[in-house]
């Protein structure tokens, strides 16, 4: 009897916006073994909702092995640990191997303290699901205690001013309370038009936050920030927005030529330093930078996914052309900016819209072709027609 010829082994490490649109973009043509250390896919463009309860953790989190195996491949709950892209295998932590043909990396960032001197034990990162729900519990019981009481948020860019407006959505009301952002460039939200901070400066002065830039931070403590100016300021609740770096694995599996670097790709997005591997979402360093946005990710897992396919027909690669989006910015329910370009459109009621976009890419991510995804589908619109109507105060 004739044997049947082997599949091609497609190792992805990562299984968030990029991975997973990798995955399901491959056919059953392939022996794809898809690894991450979660056991949930988080949509992260809305953790800062969690600050004020206007969504739970439920609502942020659909299990990877429901839509892996939709994919018709294989799920690993692992932490991948080394890759040997010349030897073409992966292990993890519990010690098993993986051996691919190709891999697609799509390993994201990690939260980057940028060595501030006790930012790592005292302030709560903001860069997951998990981080989200800890600061949103932490925010209500130190709302529930008597006298004053700071919050501090570190890092004025995007997600520094959505956790703020999630703060002011659900406390602003609160007395004693007070909050400070505190940004080390010169300006909020930077790469952004102009007239988006000053709108953002408007509702801080009529919700008497203290906006501090130009502030670089020198140490973090159980109830100060400490400025590299030397001024200190009080904190019961210190977040961390400040910034992301490279995971030591790209490093580690010579991905990348340093610690704290992304890895280099080609237009393509494969590695410049192997054949067999590819590099996508945040993790990798483009020709020309992009900004680290949840749709480029998911373009970048379809591209990788095509280009995979032709690298193991032998067939020339594609370029990666990301195509552009408007960005959308929420400030709690005080406002939400629409901006395309140098042009900016801000109003409250563009929070349906960032809403809407979340609903139906949940829905395409994971479409109610079964019981548990139609019920799933059922409660995150329910609850987000409630929460949204009746914003808690």
């Amino acid at each position: 009897m004739k044997q049947q010829a082997r599949r091609p082994r497609i190792a992805i490490v990562g299984a968030n916006f990029a991975g997973l649109a990798a995955a399901q973009h491959l056919g059953p043509e392939y022996a794809v073994t898809v690894i991450d250390r979660s056991l949930s896919f988080e949509w992260l463009p809305n953790i800062h909702e969690l600050l004020s309860g206007t969504k739970r953790p439920a609502d942020l989190r659909l299990p990877l092995r429901r839509l892996v195996a939709r994919s018709g491949h294989r799920y690993v709950h692992a932490t991948v640990t080394a890759i040997d892209a010349a030897a073409g295998t992966l292990a993890t932590a519990t010690g098993r191997q993986f051996e691919f043909d190709i891999c697609i990396v799509a390993v994201g960032g990690v939260n980057d303290t940028f060595d501030v001197r006790g930012a790592d034990r005292h302030a709560l990162p903001f860069k997951s699901v998990a981080d989200c729900a800890a600061i949103g519990r932490k925010l209500s019981a130190l709302a529930r205690r008597r006298g004053r009481r700071s919050v501090v948020i570190v890092g004025g860019g995007f997600e520094g001013v959505e956790a703020l407006g999630e703060i002011l959505r659900r406390y602003r009301h609160v007395e004693g309370l007070g909050i400070t952002v505190v940004e080390a460039g010169p300006r909020l939200v930077a790469g952004t038009p102009l007239a988006v901070e000053a709108a953002v400066r408007a509702h801080c002065a009529s919700n008497s936050v203290r906006v501090l830039t130009g502030s670089p931070v020198s140490a973090v403590t159980p109830r100060r920030v400490v400025l590299r100016s030397g001024d200190v300021l009080r904190s019961d609740l210190t977040v961390w927005t400040g910034g992301v770096t490279a995971p030591p694995l790209l490093r580690e599996s010579r991905l990348a030529n340093r610690a704290r670097q992304w890895a280099p790709v080609t237009a393509a997005l494969r590695s410049r330093r192997f054949d067999n591997m590819f590099v996508i979402g945040d993790a990798a360093a483009l020709p020309r930078p992009l900004a680290k946005q949840a749709y480029f990710a998911q373009q970048m897992g379809a591209c990788a996914a095509e280009n995979a396919r032709r690298a193991l027909a032998g067939r020339a690669l594609r370029t990666f052309t990301p195509s552009r989006k408007p960005m959308l910015i929420a400030f709690g329910d005080l406002d939400t900016f629409l901006v395309s370009g140098r042009s900016v459109i801000a109003s409250p009621a563009l929070a349906a819209l960032k809403e809407a976009v979340y609903q139906v890419t949940m829905a395409e991510i994971d479409p109610p072709l079964n019981a548990p995804a139609v019920r799933e589908l059922t409660t995150r619109l329910t609850t987000a027609a409630r929460r949204l109507a009746s914003p808690r105060r």
